[in-house]
């Protein structure tokens, strides 16, 4: 295939993204975050948490020490935030999907990285700012129970 099919692919992708209500997109990119995250995300964060201990709090002070990256303690044991200087998805910096929904792959590649993690505690994951929607950057609120 070409890539003139491949753009035409992706703006239909798009546009329809833009059509999608939240537990739409969810739905969708679960199983696709899941697979992005299988990659070196999911490691990455494994090492990082595992040097800490399993200390919420510090694995979040030593995201800080990460490029484009950077992490929020907001509340010690229960409130954090990841936070993204850059977009790095794929679909945003090479196939241009510029959808605000596509966030929804991050929130759940994050919900998938702190289900690995932290198995045993409960949690949710807010998007607060993303950078597709005109922010310039992204942040997630992750709130454990």
């Amino acid at each position: 295939m070409d890539t003139k099919f491949f753009n035409k692919w992706f703006k239909g992708l798009n546009d329809g993204l833009e059509k999608m209500d939240t537990e739409e997109c969810s739905r969708l990119f679960s199983k696709c975050a899941q697979q992005c995250a299988c990659d070196a995300l999911k490691y990455f964060y494994r090492d990082l948490f595992s040097e800490c201990n399993g200390n919420l709090d510090k694995f979040f002070l030593q995201v800080n020490e990460q490029n484009e990256l950077a992490g929020k303690v907001i509340e010690p044991g229960k409130v954090y935030e990841l936070i993204f200087t850059k977009c790095g998805c794929p679909l945003y910096t090479e196939a241009e999907i510029k959808s605000s929904k596509l966030c929804e792959c991050s929130r759940q590649s994050m919900i998938y990285v702190f289900q690995t993690l932290v198995p045993d505690r409960k949690f949710r994951i807010e998007s607060i700012e993303t950078i597709l929607s005109g922010n310039n950057r992204c942040c997630y609120r992750i709130i454990f129970e």
